[in-house]
């Protein structure tokens, strides 16, 4: 199912470039890692290239769109996969399990924006082997992306002597996975194996997000597209160049045809339909 989702939207995207209602997005490029530091430096640079150097990596389906990816969330259920990736000419598709749990849907995006910049034409990630030298690398492109070393050595500081309070707090603002934090810190020494241990086998409880007085926002819920998608086709069908049941499709049920807006009164194309001449 995971492979026919990201095929079927590469085609929609396809026909969307064709149409002319996909702007010209740059797309960010990086020299593919060979070394867990060099996925780092890449992280570092991806981050440079796109404005945001520093903190939290939040909306990252709209950072992720700026690099040229167009990233959708579906549910797949449980054993439908993580994600996939599939260049569209200069551009690139991911869909991503959204009945994952939130903090593994961002990981998972991130692991496909890295094959993107890398420029890995497609990617499943569907029966690969955890060995696998490649997928590794991109993982750690992944981590420090979405939690930088930088971040990590602020939160220690600010929660010095509770490590556990710190990793909440790494959890909650950089909306990861408890077992990525767990394993983050422990790869950037700020925590050691048995402290490492002892944090994973006690995900946070309601009451750490009371102690540390914030939230855990969800990204990614599925059905949802990429936001300058979305926008454009919306402005597409209000000009008549789509019809409903094209639009729907193409919007993943994220919206049903009572709440579609108003088309405008004499679309342009219809008008240029209509006086096309017969072949």
């Amino acid at each position: 199912m995971l492979d026919s989702r990201v095929e079927r939207i590469a085609r929609d995207v396809d026909f969307l470039i064709d149409e002319g209602e996909v702007p010209q997005v740059t797309r960010v490029a990086l020299d593919p890692p060979s070394t867990v530091e060099a996925s780092e430096d890449a992280a570092v640079e991806l981050r440079k290239k796109l404005g945001v150097p520093e903190g939290p990596l939040l909306g990252l389906q709209a950072f992720a769109e700026r690099a040229g990816l167009f990233s959708f969330s579906l549910d797949l259920g449980r054993a439908g996969g993580d994600a996939a990736y599939v260049a569209v000419r200069d551009l690139g598709v991911a869909v991503v399990n959204g009945a994952l749990e939130p903090g593994r849907r961002r990981f998972n995006l991130a692991h496909e924006l890295g094959h993107h910049v890398f420029q890995d034409a497609y990617a499943p990630e569907v029966g690969l082997s955890p060995l696998d030298d490649n997928e590794k690398l991109i993982n750690a492109f992944a981590i420090h992306l979405l939690l930088p070393g930088r971040a990590v050595q602020g939160i220690m500081s600010e929660f010095e002597g509770d490590p556990r309070l710190a990793a909440v707090a790494a959890a909650v603002r950089h909306r990861l996975s408890w077992t990525a934090v767990c394993a983050q810190l422990r790869n950037l020494g700020a925590i050691d194996p048995g402290t490492r241990e002892e944090l994973a086998s006690r995900p946070p409880s309601r009451a750490d997000f009371i102690e540390l007085g914030e939230h855990w926002v969800a990204e990614l819920d599925p059905p949802c597209v990429p936001p300058l998608y979305g926008r454009r086709v919306l402005a597409a069908y209000r000009r008549g160049k789509l019809t409903e049941a094209r639009v729907l499709e193409l919007l993943w049920g994220t919206v049903d045809h009572s709440e579609l807006p108003e088309q405008d009164e004499v679309p342009l194309e219809a008008w240029r339909r209509e006086f096309e001449p017969l072949a």
